[in-house]
């Protein structure tokens, strides 16, 4: 599991952009096909000194988990590999598997230092303490 703290959101956004503003006007159009992401479920509770993310993440390494917290937003996020055997039919495909997102808004500024994250049975809880001044 990766931690780390952000200051600025669109940095970190326009820095993994795969946008391509200009390209070869003559070259024959190519067929784009988008990393289709999914979003794992998720509770966000509160009691008076801090917000709980619980994310539900089964069968994903805590290696392959990234947890970003911006001044506003935490975000996770990962691939969740499939170990699947290549020749096999599926009859039914209901397990997700990529890359995946979870964009949390925090309301109210957070203790970035005292952050704590716990991943543990396939799912990840991210405990975010509240500022002194932010809470009730």
């Amino acid at each position: 599991m990766r931690y780390r703290r952000v200051s600025y959101r669109f940095a970190e956004v326009a820095s993994r952009s795969e946008v391509r503003l200009f390209g070869d006007p003559w070259a024959p159009p190519r067929v784009v096909i988008a990393r289709p992401q999914w979003r794992p479920p998720a509770d966000l509770s509160e009691t008076p000194d801090a917000f709980v993310v619980k994310v539900e993440l089964p069968g994903v390494p805590e290696d392959d988990i990234d947890i970003t917290l911006y001044h506003d937003a935490l975000v996770v996020e990962g691939v969740r590999r499939c170990e699947c055997p290549a020749d096999a039919r599926y009859h039914a495909a209901e397990i997700r598997y990529g890359p995946y997102r979870l964009e949390v808004s925090l309301p109210s500024e957070i203790d970035c230092q005292a952050v704590a994250a716990q991943y543990q049975g396939g799912f990840l809880s991210v405990t975010l303490p509240k500022v002194e001044r932010s809470r009730p």
